[in-house]
């Protein structure tokens, strides 16, 4: 990954909703898109559940959340996981070229905090970057 300018601005934050009558539609008609677009965890984890299309569409809320907050748009389409244990917030694992930037611009997966939500019809995701320091 190559270097980035000397004020490269990290939002910090980041939000992103999903329609889940798409997401639904782009599952059926492509069933493949599931690998390309998320990890193993993340398909068993959403397929357990008979609205399976919401779940889908928080995952990938949350992904483009994530990005935004980075400043790096999603230049990975797998490269951030969601992990939802029970009785737990969801947290992210970063991997690939979304973890080589994260790093690049010093942040740490555990500085990383999301938040999901999800109805009948849409998703929403929010991320927060924590920064100990001043922010950059």
């Amino acid at each position: 990954m190559e270097n980035l300018p000397e004020n490269f601005y990290v939002p910090e934050v980041g939000v992103d909703v999903v329609d889940c009558g798409r997401m639904k539609f782009a599952l059926e008609r492509t069933p493949r898109i599931r690998q390309r677009l998320f990890t193993g965890d993340e398909i068993s984890y959403c397929e357990k559940y008979r609205f399976y299309e919401r779940h889908y569409a928080g995952r990938w809320a949350a992904k483009e959340a994530v990005c935004k907050a980075l400043g790096c748009g999603l230049i990975q389409w797998n490269g951030v996981e969601v992990i939802r244990q029970r009785r737990r917030a969801p947290y992210v694992r970063l991997m690939g070229k979304i973890s080589d930037f994260a790093k690049l611009v010093g942040v740490r997966e555990e500085d990383i905090s999301i938040s999901i939500t999800h109805s009948e019809l849409s998703a929403v995701a929010v991320c927060q970057i924590r920064r100990n320091g001043p922010a950059s």
